[in-house]
């Protein structure tokens, strides 16, 4: 927790002060009423026949009165004390957590895709809701009462020495150091039991998301057992958990019942005691200590009750604290340059011996890559699955950096610009179509909410998205499902490609984005991109040879390695990777190698 209080400011700060200011006022006003009590009440004044002292009100009415509307004031006083820390405290820790999560969500919008592969995404999820919201529950009870059960202990332990009663005083210590060591051996018990509750709170997320992600994959294979066997087996373990902490818990407030009462009835067996064998006179200073003590202890006890509230709380907080901590303070491989330079060129990409190896492997997934696209071309990338497509277009918008050689776009190394700028510039089209929660409009306009309708249509048109999209009732204003569950995988590749359109970039990068169209779509759609925005550089992965036979230049991967580079007519002549994926989808007449009939 240590880390989130570097966090507060100095307004969290002068809260946190007036909290404890009407803490002690609040305690203050606690101790009058009671103290109020004892004011109307008399005195020891006699021994009845059966031996039990005799009390008298030795009060008048109008002191009794006096007294009893002193007390009210009190109460009202004390109310308004206690409002004010409820309020205080939960704007308070309201804020802060609010902070953390702001905080978090930008740290990890900063991720790099190596970044984010030491984070699950099912564990930055849980960081950012539940993690943030149990600190923020631990915050709130300690704001509301931290500073009531040290004012109070310390407040009722100085009237107990003002009794100078040592027998007592030694009685009460012993029970509280014996209530102290029990708590303390609870609270180790269970503190790593949270670990292991959040730990297993990341795997429940882990298994919910991957079913309903992968539901038609599931139903297809008939395997709805299987993965409720495990979400089942992750579950009874946090089940397990969680009662193994309940029932540790549990154990307090019977114990916090033994130690109050043990407590009062030590203090009369004392007391009784010491009394014995005294007269009247001489015992009732003892009968007034041992009120005060029985009260006082009391109080102390409950101050003590308050202080395991939030030590309940505390340990999960600090668990989660820490694993805030832990995407906080991991270092961003992607960062900005501290002097960043300006563009000299406009649309060029050029790659000098890059080389990119994943975290952890000792093997560069690419290796030796060297081409050179200027403006308004197209660079085209084939290979086998896993040959190094992705990872080199993954390397132009800095989505990771090039652990060897030097990556090149507008003239200028992506590392000498920010990233801001760098994107800017670029237009991308993931392989795997998402779209975000709302209206056909807000994701064709993703990169510019202000941009008009006109744009937003000849973007789809561009696409040949426009007329599944008109053909629908609300047109642009359709709703979409998170993640565009409601279109078809043509239909989403279409609006994504509009939406990196409508940006207008210098460069389009487009990662397998037309796998999803029909071959006629496909053409259509790249003629329309070409004839659109003629100067805008386009980078494409493909896998089909049809898509990319125009390219300017091809760029033929094999194991990470640059195998071919060049045009179609030469690489199908000297590249015998090349040619045989282009055999393998078009004949030989289709290629051109081999006049028909003959």
């Amino acid at each position: 927790m240590k880390y989130v209080f570097k966090k507060f400011t100095l307004k969290n700060w002068l809260f946190i002060g007036l909290i404890l200011l009407l803490t002690i006022i609040q305690v203050f006003f606690t101790m009058e009423i009671v103290g109020s009590v004892n004011g109307i009440t008399g005195t020891i004044t006699g021994i009845n026949p059966s031996g039990v002292p005799s009390y008298i009100i030795t009060k008048t009415t109008q002191e009794v009165w006096q007294w009893g509307i002193y007390m009210i004031v009190c109460a009202l006083l004390l109310s308004a004390a206690q409002i004010g820390i409820q309020f205080l405290a939960s704007k308070n820790a309201a804020d802060i957590a609010t902070q953390l999560r702001d905080s978090l969500y930008e740290k990890v919008n900063k991720f790099s895709l190596s970044d984010l592969a030491n984070f699950s995404t099912e564990s930055l999820i849980t960081r950012t809701t539940n993690d943030i919201q149990n600190v923020h529950m631990a915050l709130l009870m300690a704001f509301r009462t931290v500073f009531v059960a040290p004012v109070t202990m310390i407040w009722s332990i100085v009237l107990l020495v003002k009794t100078a009663s040592k027998q007592l005083t030694l009685v009460t210590a012993i029970w509280l150091i014996l209530m102290i060591v029990v708590v303390i051996f609870l609270m180790l018990l269970v503190m790593p039991k949270f670990n292991a509750i959040q730990k297993l709170t990341d795997g429940l997320n882990v298994a919910s998301r991957e079913n309903l992600t992968g539901v038609r994959v599931v139903r297809a294979f008939n395997a709805e057992e299987y993965q409720e066997g495990k979400f089942k087996e992750t579950n009874e373990k946090y089940t397990k958990l969680q009662i193994f902490v309940g029932k540790a818990i549990a154990l307090f407030t019977p114990f916090i019942t033994f130690v109050m009462m043990g407590l009062t009835l030590t203090i009369l067996w004392v007391s009784a005691y010491l009394i014995n064998g005294k007269s009247v006179a001489a015992a009732q200073p003892m009968f007034a200590a041992t009120n005060s003590f029985v009260m006082l202890a009391t109080q102390i006890i409950m101050s003590f009750v308050v202080l395991i509230m939030i030590m309940i709380l505390w340990p999960r907080a600090c668990v989660c604290a820490k694993r805030y901590r832990e995407v906080m303070i991991h270092e961003i491989s992607v960062k900005d340059p501290e002097n960043p330079v300006e563009f000299k060129e406009k649309g060029t990409i050029e790659f000098k011996d890059v080389g990119f190896a994943y975290p952890g492997s000792g093997k560069e997934a690419v290796s030796h890559v060297s081409f050179k696209v200027n403006k308004g071309e197209t660079l085209a990338l084939i290979g086998a699955t896993g040959s190094g497509k992705t990872t080199i277009i993954n390397l132009i918008p800095r989505f990771s950096d090039a652990t060897s050689g030097e990556v090149y776009v507008d003239g200028v190394n992506v590392k000498e610009v920010s990233q801001n700028a760098l994107r800017q510039v670029i237009g991308y089209t993931p392989q795997r179509g998402f779209l975000f929660k709302g209206n056909i409009r807000e994701n064709i306009a993703f990169s510019n909410p202000e941009l008009n309708l006109k744009d937003i249509q000849e973007a789809a048109k561009i696409a040949e998205a426009d007329s599944f999209i008109s053909a629908k009732r609300e047109q642009y204003e359709s709703p979409v499902a998170q993640g565009g569950t409601n279109f078809s995988g043509g239909q989403k590749q279409r609006l994504c490609i509009a939406r990196s359109v409508a940006k207008k970039p210098e460069i389009l990068i487009f990662d397998d984005s037309f796998s999803a169209l029909d071959y006629k779509t496909d053409k259509i759609v790249r003629g329309n991109i070409k004839k659109a925005l003629p100067g805008t550089t386009r980078v494409i992965i493909a896998q089909r040879v049809g898509t990319i036979m125009d390219a300017d230049q091809i760029v033929v991967l094999d194991k990470g390695e640059v195998v071919g580079l060049g045009k179609h007519e030469d690489l199908i002549k000297n590249c015998a990777v090349y040619k045989e994926i282009a055999l393998s989808q078009l004949s030989e007449e289709e290629l051109g190698l081999k006049k028909g009939g003959k």
